[in-house]
């Protein structure tokens, strides 16, 4: 088995070794050093490597150059027999830098999958690297039983692998670069959004009543506030500021890596404790830098949420399970939400995700009038453009009003913003 060493270099920094017994226990010791990189990069490729020596039954991956890796040999044409593509694949995504341990697990798993993914009687990604060409890229997405946003999640993932296999001289072109799934298309392919009218929503907050989790009070305050379910199953008490009635967004559950790794953020770690702990998950950073964020609670969730937290610790769960454990989405899924829409369809209501819960407080916001830029603010979306390609069409009485604008002008009269726009410091536009 391989295992890994780090060392600190005497100019500052960290290499990585990967060491190893070739061909098992008995074998001469080996050992390949990263040292190139950042601290982060260095160990990175040092695991994704160690896989490989695994993978090869704890000897050199085929085509590795001690000290060099994949190379050309003699700066000429690529390697007669380049690795494979989960290989590859793998190198790849152990080797990137900016993503949590649970999206590298997620990655390395896409990776398998498409290594076993049968097109046409054949195996197209369980082959060299060098062997896949754009045909087979086409064939796969024609051919795969998937959604079409799920394959287009895939090919942003295979993209990045060819276009690494390049940057190594394994290929001189990218096969995926003229293959993309259109972004029309798959936005065209995906699910309209679930709104919940006001009765319908009446009606789930009652059924949801008879049931543990605390259930009616999570939707209650998920449908009031836009959070998300891995945020506001992580909300503390000392979250909650009932006196000036706001909620500090600044963790989320995330998932653990391959081996168990997590990224707590310095700030928490400090303050974890068993307590906060939930199997297969860790608390981290919320999902976007813009996604930490502090939020307005009406007075009716500043009340539900004062009921929740009486009592408690500043550092206890405000959602907890029924045991007092942190609320597992799986077991809320199960338990709780699967049952629920079971009963609500008897009911007439329209199975929705727990998700939707997040849109219909959006789609609340834009009938009453709130601003885009408020609720974009609201959602921590990066991008104003993320809000109005979301939720835009949700705009109300757009062609009315545009008629009402350009009558006041053909009648002599000045324009004037609606009230609520000139509440929230909208400078009114005079013509």
């Amino acid at each position: 088995m391989a295992w890994i060493e780090t060392r600190k270099r005497s100019g500052g920094g960290l290499s990585a070794y990967v060491a190893w017994r070739l061909g098992g226990s008995s074998g001469n010791r080996q050992t390949e050093t990263f040292s190139a990189g950042t601290e982060e990069q260095n160990v990175a490729r040092a695991e994704g490597f160690k896989k490989m020596v695994e993978a090869a039954g704890e000897r050199w991956p085929d085509g590795w150059v001690k000290g060099e890796g994949f190379v050309r040999p003699n700066g000429g044409d690529p390697l007669e027999e380049p690795p494979t593509f989960p290989v590859i694949g793998e190198e790849y995504v152990r080797q990137i830098v900016d993503i949590t341990p649970g999206q590298r697990k997620k990655y390395v798993s896409q990776v398998r999958t498409l290594a076993r993914t049968e097109i046409r009687g054949a195996l197209p990604f369980g082959r060299s690297v060098g062997a896949i060409g754009e045909q087979d890229i086409k064939a796969w997405l024609i051919d795969w039983d998937r959604v079409l946003k799920t394959k287009a999640n895939y090919h942003g993932l295979m993209y990045g692998i060819f276009n690494y296999a390049v940057e190594q001289g394994f290929l001189t072109v990218n096969p995926c670069a003229r293959t993309a799934p259109k972004r029309r298309r798959v936005k065209q392919s995906q699910a309209e959004l679930r709104f919940l009218s006001e009765d319908e929503f009446a009606g789930v907050v009652g059924k949801a009543e008879g049931y543990s989790y605390s259930a009616a009070e999570l939707i209650r305050v998920t449908a009031g506030t836009e959070l998300r379910f891995g945020e506001i199953t992580a909300l503390w008490v000392s979250d909650i500021d009932l006196r000036n009635r706001t909620i500090r967004v600044n963790k989320a559950w995330k998932r653990v890596g391959e081996n168990g790794e997590t990224e707590i953020p310095s700030w928490l770690k400090k303050q974890v404790r068993d307590k906060h702990k939930m199997r297969q998950h860790y608390l981290g950073n919320p999902k976007t830098p813009k996604s930490r964020r502090t939020i307005s609670i009406s007075p009716r969730i500043a009340e539900i949420l004062e009921n929740l937290i009486e009592g408690k610790a500043a550092n206890d769960f405000v959602f907890v399970s029924p045991t007092g454990l942190p609320v597992h989405n799986s077991d809320f899924y199960t338990r709780v939400w699967q049952p629920l829409m079971e009963e609500l369809v008897e009911d007439g209501i329209a199975p929705f995700r727990f998700h939707d819960l997040r849109h219909t407080h959006v789609s609340w916001l834009i009938a009453g009038g709130a601003p885009l830029p408020h609720i974009q603010a609201r959602l921590g979306h990066e991008s104003i453009t993320t809000t109005v390609d979301t939720y835009g069409h949700l705009l109300p009485a757009g062609d009315e009003l545009i008629s009402d604008i350009v009558d006041a002008v053909l009648n002599g009269e000045q324009i004037r913003p609606p009230l609520h726009i000139l509440r929230g410091g909208v400078d009114a536009a005079v013509a």
